[in-house]
């Protein structure tokens, strides 16, 4: 199996008696925004007079009425067979999605004039239908060319993100504090964890190294956290912070080796936390807020952090940011849009290029070995980004690079094809290899529909 992004051991659920949903790998309910719960709930602390809540109502009592017009007239599948009220609500509600605006407003054209088959766009949404797919949007010359929802969905329905958030929260959010001169990748860790600096080990700990997984910090599997400390981190997410920075062993020489560790990423933001502490935004949430979601047209409702989350630590506000996020597609696309242009959107520069370029080089340390002829794909020297440089996905260029989750949440970025794609949703093909069901069931099928260049690619004189 190539280098494990996926693998979901940081993410912080509020509950620690229920099980993690990384681990889990479903959809659970409160990805939708738009749900009976989400306004019952509002309105029974007081909000149901939010504009969101009257607006959930109306489209509830919409969804009512069609699905009493459509009993009415004995609505039937196109096949001529009966269906069933599940059926008929998911019909109804996908009429209404039909009409919902993006919060994330976007150009859209149609994928011919952005050099892609509909018709194998077609074939490949029909077969990512069939696989638990919440989401599938593809963006190319920065316009959107291809965005599908299954009824139950939509373009402003959040969804869980699993790891995937390393690319688009944990390297957002590292980007965007060293483009400010808030941290710099190079810095020794300590810095920012001033237990660490008498350490031996952890002394020797960069900033980046714990971006890339190759701070030598231990991991824990949630699929089977066995017992002692590990067990500990499992059932007491309001402990990872501490926990991580006081009590995971290091197992490497920081620096010589690439080992995933989804720990590492609770000390990150730990130093983020200590590195914002003078800043205007003094909590990674925040800063991300003003800093970077704004100015890229991302409005609150369209991203959460930390499984909606904070924790106090040693007088800070901490939040998990390598998993436990919720976004929408149009929210991931915009955040790999970003990374495309190298941190600029629109006329403004928002990230550092040369800060950019570097997080998607692969690391100097020693990945581990090849395994079922899988070459694996290495982690970003300076992110949560997995890259291609190695050939490791065969049909897709090797600058390309991407966020990838448990349950095959990808945000897939190509610079020299000028695309992004997301998918979101459950697992493809669960009992199969993670890489290889990634690859065919949809990067292969993805590269198959392009069949020209993007209008971006024209005028730069790219055939």
């Amino acid at each position: 199996m190539a280098f494990h992004a996926c693998h979901s051991a940081q993410s912080s659920s509020p509950r620690p008696t229920k099980p993690d949903p990384d681990v889990a790998r479903t959809l659970p309910p409160c990805a939708t925004s738009l749900d009976l719960g989400t306004v019952k709930m509002q309105a029974q602390t007081g909000r149901g007079e939010s504009r969101s809540a009257r607006r959930g109502m109306i489209m509830l009592g919409a969804g009512a009425l069609l699905i009493m017009a459509a009993l009415v007239a004995g609505f039937r599948h196109p096949t001529g067979a009966d269906v069933s009220l599940k059926t008929l609500l998911n019909e109804a509600k996908r009429r209404l999605r039909r009409k919902e605006t993006a919060h994330v407003a976007w150009a859209a054209t149609d994928p011919a004039s952005e050099g892609l088959s509909k018709a194998a766009l077609d074939s490949l949404r029909r077969e990512l239908a069939r696989q638990g797919t919440a989401a599938f949007l593809v963006v190319r010359g920065n316009r959107v060319v291809y965005e599908w929802y299954p009824g139950w969905s939509g373009p402003n329905a959040r969804q869980l993100t699993t790891a995937m958030a390393k690319a688009v929260t944990g390297s957002v959010a590292l980007l965007a504090a060293a483009s400010d001169g808030r941290v710099a990748l190079d810095d020794p860790a300590w810095k920012y964890i001033p237990a660490w600096r008498g350490d031996s080990i952890r002394s020797k700990i960069r900033i980046r190294d714990l971006a890339s997984h190759e701070s030598g910090m231990d991991d824990v599997d949630f699929a089977n956290p066995g017992n002692g400390w590990k067990l500990r981190y499992f059932e007491h997410p309001e402990q990872r912070f501490t926990m991580a920075l006081h009590t995971a062993p290091i197992l490497f020489t920081p620096g010589t080796r690439v080992s995933y560790s989804g720990v590492g990423y609770y000390a990150l933001a730990y130093a983020l936390a200590g590195g914002l502490k003078d800043a205007p935004q003094h909590d990674v949430q925040t800063f991300l807020r003003e800093r970077m979601m704004l100015p890229l047209g991302i409005p609150d409702s369209d991203w959460r952090l930390s499984y909606d989350q904070a924790y106090q630590v040693d007088g800070m506000t901490l939040y998990a940011i390598g998993s436990g996020a919720y976004y929408t597609a149009r929210a991931v696309a915009r955040v790999g849009e970003l990374m495309l242009d190298r941190g600029r959107w629109g006329d403004r520069w928002l990230l550092d290029s040369t800060l950019v370029a570097r997080s998607v080089q692969p690391p100097t340390a020693i990945l581990p070995p090849d395994s079922a002829g899988q070459r694996r794909a290495p982690p970003g020297a300076a992110g949560g980004w997995v890259l291609n440089t190695r050939g490791s996905w065969p049909e897709v260029p090797r600058d390309a690079f991407a966020g990838i989750g448990a349950g095959h949440e990808i945000v897939l970025v190509v610079p020299s094809l000028d695309l992004v794609m997301v998918r979101m949703g459950k697992q493809l093909a669960p009992d199969s290899d993670f890489y290889t069901a990634l690859q065919n069931r949809l990067l292969n099928p993805l590269m198959k529909s392009i069949v020209g260049p993007s209008s971006r690619m024209q005028q730069a004189g790219h055939n």
